[in-house]
């Protein structure tokens, strides 16, 4: 095998990494408005959970709240060969890649006197798990991967007036990536294993205004987190020191709540995510001192969605809610097996129940539909992987707040 092609695959193996950071990131993870698709999530402000959605409603609280989830993600990934020739031309036709995985996160909002709050919340805003096994047409380029990420999240925020508060918080996030390649499948070809991990720190900023009684709206920016991801990679049982930066772009959310009857709230969200900062992937071989850069051409994402919460008795409610997000990449030639990206829909519902004045639990499923983007990715030496997804994600759990 030359050494051009040992070039390529080491290279495809480090770039579908990257692209987890990118396309899957899940303020599911995190911000906990899931059962409205995100609709009015830094608007809320009814427990712990705030302390990551937007720590400046931290201060609508008069006493502490402590907040747990327990949540299941579970993705359906079907890919459709319709033609790859080459290196790509040998397996299944229909490949399943879904996998499953469970999520935990914690909150805490305490007030200080009647102006300062704090909270912290350890939580995640990315992370996903893919497994095409060993018969995926194009297993050369993936076979199966995971990136998990962690952060723990403490803010402050401060009560300007009765109408407005304002926000800080510290971001420390530990990443952790692991990819495999099956790559010795194909005659002359390398099996190629790559990990690695980082911790790093970012900030947020937010806001609340009350604009009348019943109607209020919320800010909350997250700063990018730059990982190099330190690790090795092992060809064929060959390990070299590598660093691959993943970018955890910026994201910037408004909400609005709104009382609409004394039984019914709208609520609404906008929010920008900066793809763009992924336009490549530098990818560093600290043994031998080189770099690739690989490029991505991502473009920056706007979301939209819009929810409703049903009061059917003092203790009993009904949410529900749908979300549209624009497409980071649309061209199949810049598509990897990674991740199929394309635009979003998402449909959220569930129901919150208070169990006495001082417990509240909600229950929540959204259905998140990925399109059917199509991949056509070539090289001149190993031929062209041409194929189509189907992806959807099932999201459930339950949320336990406690108010004392």
């Amino acid at each position: 095998m030359t050494h051009k092609i040992k070039l390529l695959a080491l290279s495809s193996a480090l770039l579908a990494t990257h692209s987890f950071a990118g396309g899957y990131m899940f303020p599911e993870l995190g911000m906990m408005s899931i059962s409205t698709a995100g609709a009015g999530a830094q608007a809320v402000a009814e427990g712990a959970e705030t302390a990551f959605a937007n720590p400046a409603a931290m201060t609508e609280f008069d006493n502490t709240q402590i907040a747990f989830n327990l949540q299941g993600m579970v993705s359906d990934i079907e890919y459709q060969d319709l033609g790859s020739t080459g290196a790509f031309s040998r397996g299944d036709e229909v490949t399943q890649a879904g996998t499953a995985m469970p999520v935990v996160s914690f909150y805490m909002v305490t007030p200080i006197n009647d102006q300062w709050s704090a909270g912290i919340a350890f939580a995640s805003t990315g992370g996903s798990l893919i497994d095409y096994g060993s018969d995926f047409k194009g297993a050369l380029l993936l076979k199966d991967a995971q990136l998990l990420t962690a952060q723990l999240n403490p803010s402050v925020a401060y009560k300007v007036n009765q109408d407005l508060s304002v926000g800080v918080g510290l971001v420390a996030e530990y990443g952790m990536l692991e990819q495999n390649l099956a790559g010795s499948r194909q005659p002359g070809l390398p099996n190629v294993q790559a990990d690695g991990d980082s911790f790093e720190i970012g900030y947020t900023l937010s806001a609340l205004y009350h604009l009348a009684e019943g109607h209020r709206i919320g800010f909350a920016y997250r700063s990018e987190i730059s990982h190099n991801m330190d690790g090795d990679i092992s060809i064929s049982g060959a390990n070299l020191s590598s660093s691959v930066n993943i970018v955890m772009p910026a994201t910037a959310y408004v909400s609005g709540y709104h009382t609409v009857s004394n039984k019914t709230a709208l609520l609404w969200s906008l929010g920008w995510t900066d793809f763009s900062k992924i336009a490549s992937t530098a990818i560093t071989l600290t043994d031998r001192q080189g770099q690739l850069d690989i490029q991505r051409q991502w473009e920056d994402t706007f979301s939209a969605s819009l929810g409703l919460h049903y009061q059917v008795n003092p203790d009993w409610r009904l949410e529900s809610g749908i979300y549209y997000e624009t497409s980071p990449q649309d061209d199949p030639k810049f598509q990897y097996p990674d991740v199929p990206t394309g635009e979003i829909w998402k449909l959220g519902m569930g129901t919150s129940y208070n169990l006495s004045s001082q417990w509240r639990m909600q229950l929540y499923y959204e259905y998140y539909y990925g399109g059917t983007p199509e991949i056509e990715y070539s090289t001149e030496n190993l031929g062209k992987l041409h194929g189509e997804y189907d992806a959807n994600v099932h999201f459930f759990g339950l949320l336990v707040n406690y108010s004392y």
